[in-house]
């Protein structure tokens, strides 16, 4: 499972190196070095071949004319891409990624167990401050933990 937070530098060609315990999961669990990036939200968020596959999967059983079916399509869907990782463990994210999300210097990765998530440092510490906030809320609502 992907967890953990990690800090990681940006090229201005956007490439960036995936942390180590995540490139070693997709090759040990997934046997993959590839992921598919796509827009979520305020950042981006990433998955194995395996897991995007499985999420597409559920996507198809929407109603395909529906408009939130539709808008939903187009934003994760429509903003997917399909990353290598080359040979010193690095991804490049796509340029309208990079401009639309302010993806620069420093990008702080997210492991959310079965996807990650990449996020414009500033963007993540103010999201990580209300993140929290919910969570000591969302505690007692949750069943099942």
């Amino acid at each position: 499972m992907f967890r953990g937070q990690y800090i990681h530098s940006i090229s201005k060609t956007g490439r960036v190196s995936l942390p180590a315990k995540f490139r070693d999961l997709l090759e040990q669990k997934y046997s993959s070095n590839k992921v598919i990036v796509s827009l979520f939200e305020n950042c981006i968020v990433g998955y194995p071949i395996t897991e995007w596959e499985n999420l597409e999967s559920k996507i198809l059983t929407l109603p395909p004319l529906k408009k939130n079916t539709v808008d939903f399509e187009r934003s994760l869907i429509g903003n997917a891409s399909e990353c290598v990782i080359d040979t010193e463990g690095r991804i490049n994210i796509p340029p309208l990624l990079r401009k639309n999300l302010k993806l620069n210097q420093q990008v702080v990765f997210i492991g959310i167990l079965t996807r990650f998530e990449i996020w414009n440092e500033t963007y993540w510490n103010k999201e990580n401050k209300a993140s929290f906030k919910k969570f000591q809320k969302s505690r007692d609502t949750i069943d099942g933990i």
